[in-house]
This record gives structure tokens, C-alpha cells and sequence, in this order.
């Protein structure tokens, strides 16, 4: 779909490498670029990875929670920076160069690679990417075609424009913390960086849009994302609230509207698990009629209170329910209680788990699960593209490139000499290693 277009990807933690990594999928050449790592002591891309690279090289031993989270088998292994599990699921077909493009042979290398290029994307800081030299001031002047997508936490304009971001920073900075938790609780973030995704999938869509463009016009362009705004866009309803009303809304998910409205424990399901697990099931009741169709699955006398017979009598004592609830769902079984509720037209489904989707059969079916032999690492799962097209096969894995691993390839392309190119990797502009300490 996206054949014949190449990509230059200068992706951090979680929302730039998304953004190459979709592009990957679609069929475009994707060349991740890794630069500074000789010379400013950078490391790969991701942060929990660069945490237990900086114990591993001081030859410490890496806090056993984080190797186990970042590493398989929780294992570093001779070479750490290719064996994260983070770094290998957000990069999957992409090639790699790691360079120094701060060097005069760094220049050289990257000006070719702009002028045989369509499409930079970055999710620096403004100043990041102007003292790197990939901002589109320069570079379009080398390629008037070229687009430029710019994922920064806050933009290229406004007095935040200079402020560093990761995804909890736009979580709160958005606005969205504050709504999320209980009523009596603080802000509370998202256990993942949500902002990172959405800011990934905006900057997807840009790159699209921007080809498409260029079609029309012959021209390339700049394209300013700011994160911090494609966050808050999908909080609108809070927004527009706030508006009208001149305060904010209040803190927690229940509806306004249906009642009740939550999450209730089951039982863990899991006879052989090490430890018990509190499993969930999301019930909303919608209307009377589907409140008194789950009254009468529930069978408790309590619940026929004339107190919750309307809407608003429910909403009024919702607390009061979701303990009768919960009293009810707690010794069952989530998959078994969800089918007999959707066979009475109730609104539930069960909270799945990270494993449960790993299982599914539905997602294996419709080929998302997918695995690929990582060098150096071994035949994993992971999360595959999420879109089928009529028209186009399942997009194909490719592993994860090493560290630098398509260094020399890539230079050949661009034509350099096998001379250069050894003068290159000699003088410290083309690496495959982060520099080590620790006495390693």
C-alpha cells in the first residue's frame, strides 16, 4: 500500500516508533534512526530499556522487577539493547542505522538519506530536533518534496513550546487525571501511557494525509502535531461540560444516565494459578425495562426497593447497588455470568486480561496475534496490525533490526564507498554498541 515510500523515523518511547511502526505495516520503508549513540552516550529508545541498560553497563545487577518486565525470560543476555521486549514489539518491520549526525561524516550521510527520502517523523522537542538538524527548515531545503511530521508534547508555538513530555506529563497536563479515579479520591493516572497511543495514531494519520497532499500538489509540507492537543481532543464531552457550566465535571466513570452502571468482582476462574486474581465484569443497565430484567436474574428481594425502580432513584443510591451487586457477581464465574446477562439483553462483558486477549479466538482468528523470530531472542507473540483490507494480505512481520544492523546496507544504497564507509564505522559516525562502562 505504501510501497516506494521511505521513511526516516526518529521515534522516542512509545509515540514515534508507533507511528513508523504503522507505517511499516502499510508497506513502507521505515529506517528508524538511532543517532548520538557514539558520541553523547544515548541509548536506545525506550525508557524502561535505557533504566536497565544504565545498571548493566555500570555492571551492576539489574532490579530484578524491572529485568523481568523489560527482558524474556528476564534475561539481558550478552547484548540487552536487542533483547527488550518493549523496544522489539514497537519496532518490528523497520531497518536500523545508528549514527552520529552531529559528526561531518553524520552530515553527509543524513543529507543523502533526506534527499532520497519522503517522509521524517520525530516526536522531539523543538529544540531537539533543530539542534539534530532534522527540522524542516533544513531539510527542505535539501527536498522540497520532503514531509516532515513533528509529534511534540506541546507543539511548535505557544510559551510550552520548548517542554519535554511523556505520557503520564499530557495525562495530567490534559486534564484527563483529574476526571479519572473515585469520587472521594485524588487524580489518578492510567496505568499505561494513554497519551502516547492516541498522539502515535494522530501522527499516522498525518504522515497519510500529508502523502496524500503532496499528490495534489507536487509540494512536501510541515505538519505540527501537538500531543498535548490530540489528547485533549478526545476528551471533548469534558471539555464542552466545562464550558457551559464554568466548572468541572465530576471526578469518576459512572454514567449520568444509566444506572447502575460498573465493574464487579468475580471469582478467578484460574484453579492452578500460583496467586488468586480478582477477575471483573462490566455491567450497565440502560432503561427500567433492562433493570427489571436484571432484578429478576439476580433474585434478591433487596433490589425490588421502590428506591430504584426509575433511573433516578438508582443514580441516587448507586453506592447502596453496587454493593448488592457486587455481593451477587463475587462467586461467579465472569464468561458465564456475561452470557446469561447478553442473553436477556443486559449490557455486560468481562474485564479481560493481558492473557485472555493473548488467548483469545477471536483475535487469533482474525490473525492480530502474530509471532516472529527475533534474532537473538527466539519465536515470541505480540499484537499485530489491527486493520484487514478486501484487497491486501495480512501485512508480514519482520523481526526487529539489531542495534545499527542495517548500517552498511543502507550506506551502500546511498552511495557511499566500501572506503567511506569503514572510515565511517572507524572514526565513531556508525555504530552497532552503546558505549559500555562498568569495565565491560
Amino acid at each position: 500500500m505504501l510501497a516506494g515510500i521511505r521513511v526516516l523515523e526518529f521515534g522516542y518511547a512509545w509515540a514515534g516508533p508507533l507511528v513508523g511502526r504503522m507505517l511499516g505495516d502499510l508497506g513502507a520503508e521505515v529506517i528508524k534512526i538511532e543517532q548520538d549513540t557514539a558520541r553523547s552516550g544515548h541509548l536506545p529508545d525506550d525508557p524502561s530499556l535505557r533504566a536497565a541498560l544504565d545498571d548493566w553497563r555500570r555492571g551492576e545487577q539489574v532490579e530484578p522487577t524491572l529485568r523481568a518486565s523489560v527482558f524474556p525470560e528476564g534475561q539481558p543476555g550478552p547484548d540487552p539493547w536487542n533483547r527488550a521486549g518493549i523496544f522489539n514489539k514497537l519496532n518490528r518491520n523497520k531497518r536500523g542505522l545508528c549514527a552520529d549526525l552531529k559528526s561531518d561524516s553524520g552530515k553527509r550521510i543524513w543529507r543523502r538519506l533526506v534527499e532520497a527520502s519522503d517522509v521524517i517523523v520525530d516526536n522531539f522537542s523543538p529544540r531537539g530536533s533543530k539542534s539534530l538538524g532534522i527540522d524542516y527548515e533544513t531539510v527542505s531545503r535539501w527536498n522540497p518534496r520532503i514531509i516532515s511530521v513533528s509529534c511534540t508534547g506541546y507543539g511548535h508555538t505557544g510559551p510550552f513550546r520548548q517542554r519535554v513530555s511523556y505520557g503520564p506529563v499530557l495525562e495530567a497536563h490534559s486534564g484527563a487525571a483529574s476526571a479519572t479515579g473515585y469520587l472521594e479520591g485524588g487524580p489518578m493516572k492510567m496505568g499505561h501511557a494513554f497519551p502516547d497511543p492516541v498522539g502515535g495514531l494522530h501522527g499516522t494519520f498525518a504522515v497519510l494525509a500529508a502523502l496524500w497532499e503532496r499528490e495534489e500538489t507536487g509540494r512536501g509540507c510541515f505538519v505540527d502535531l501537538s500531543q498535548l492537543q490530540t489528547y485533549a481532543a478526545i476528551s471533548g464531552e469534558l471539555l464542552l461540560e466545562t464550558s457551559v457550566q464554568g466548572q468541572a465535571s465530576a471526578r469518576g466513570n459512572r454514567s449520568r444516565d444509566s444506572a447502575p452502571q460498573g465493574v464487579y468482582r468475580c471469582r478467578d476462574e484460574r484453579p492452578d494459578a500460583r496467586q488468586s486474581m480478582d477477575m471483573w465484569i462490566a455491567v450497565t443497565i440502560e432503561d427500567d425495562d433492562a433493570w427489571r430484567r436484571f432484578r429478576r436474574i439476580v433474585g434478591d428481594p433487596r433490589l425490588d426497593d421502590a428506591r430504584f425502580d426509575a433511573a433516578a432513584g438508582r443514580v441516587a443510591h448507586h453506592d447502596e447497588l453496587d454493593g448488592l451487586i457486587s455481593e451477587w457477581t463475587r462467586p461467579q464465574d465472569r464468561f458465564e455470568l456475561a452470557e446469561r446477562l447478553q442473553a436477556a439483553e443486559i449490557t455486560a462483558l468481562p474485564v479481560l486480561t493481558n492473557g485472555d486477549l493473548v488467548e483469545s479466538p477471536h483475535l487469533r482468528e482474525r490473525g492480530f496475534i502474530v509471532e516472529w523470530d527475533q534474532p537473538g531472542v527466539g519465536v515470541y507473540e505480540y499484537g499485530g496490525f489491527p486493520i484487514r483490507f478486501s484487497d491486501r494480505e495480512r501485512p508480514q512481520m519482520r523481526p526487529t533490526p539489531a542495534l545499527g544492523g542495517d548500517n552498511r546496507a543502507i550506506c551502500e544504497e546511498l552511495g557511499f564507498s566500501p572506503e567511506e564507509i569503514a572510515s565511517f564505522v572507524a572514526d565513531g559516525t556508525l555504530v552497532q554498541e552503546p558505549p559500555l562502562g562498568g569495565g565491560r
